[in-house]
């Protein structure tokens, strides 16, 4: 795995995911900080309590929302 197929896999789905759900799914890379500095760089991902796509968990998730007016939208599903 690449740092590009896990924004790859952000950019290609309307939904958050945990921390966690990320880290089994791409485990070769410190998924943390990656998400960190693609969010620094000016990236439209978002941090924030939600409910996980994966594992319907209500924890901190990540959610990549370009031109999204509301973001609060994906935090809750």
């Amino acid at each position: 795995m690449t740092d590009d197929e896990l924004v790859r896999f952000l950019q290609t789905r309307d939904a958050p995911y945990c921390l966690r759900c990320l880290v089994h799914a791409f485990p070769d890379f410190n998924v943390r900080s990656h998400v960190d500095a693609v969010k620094a760089s000016g990236a439209p991902i978002v941090m924030g309590d939600g409910r996980c796509a994966m594992c319907q968990q209500h924890t901190t998730v990540v959610a990549w929302v370009p031109g999204d007016p509301d973001l609060a939208r994906l935090m809750r599903r």
